[in-house]
């Protein structure tokens, strides 16, 4: 016989849960790819219908600075090359800070949209269900605290930019 769960268990089951979904957006977020890059935009190639991905860096530099960095390169995923370029680019940024995506995240987590977060996220939508709880902002801001400490160690993975003289 299955042993039912009382609310207080449901809940570490739902602050573990968010803290997991949480991870999985920064991580995402910090891995050094094109298409998580904050100065790759899609451009459409004449004729073709197509657009691909190409590097807009500028950080209003000279005309010596320019020739050096990457700016108008191609840069995507789907080209061979690409990645290996972009995880090794010194002008890769990641698209969102860290503070934006736990912004965002909490703003959705308490909105109460159950059919978004159910679209999105089903376990975590199903959790909130069980505690018949729309607003879990008191449940984000303790996720929030916990997934500061790891999260350190991808800040320390952000690409360090090189002093402009």
């Amino acid at each position: 016989m299955t042993e039912l769960r009382n609310a207080g268990q449901v809940r570490q089951q739902l602050k573990q849960v968010l803290f997991r979904h949480l991870q999985r957006i920064l991580r995402g977020n910090f891995q050094k790819l094109p298409e998580t890059c904050r100065h790759n935009h899609l451009q459409l190639v004449a004729g073709t219908g197509c657009s691909v991905g190409v590097c807009r860096w500028d950080q209003n530099s000279s005309k010596e600075e320019l020739r050096k960095s990457p700016r108008g390169k191609l840069c995507d995923a789907r080209v061979l090359g690409c990645p290996v370029m972009a995880s090794a680019c010194l002008w890769w940024e990641p698209l969102k800070s860290k503070e934006e995506i736990k912004a965002e995240f909490r703003s959705l987590m308490s909105s109460g949209n159950r059919g978004k977060i159910a679209s999105l996220y089903p376990d975590v939508a199903a959790l909130m269900w069980v505690l018949d709880r729309t607003d879990i902002a008191d449940t984000m801001t303790d996720v929030e605290l916990e997934v500061d400490t790891p999260v350190q160690a991808l800040d320390a993975m952000s690409p360090q930019k090189e002093p402009v003289s």
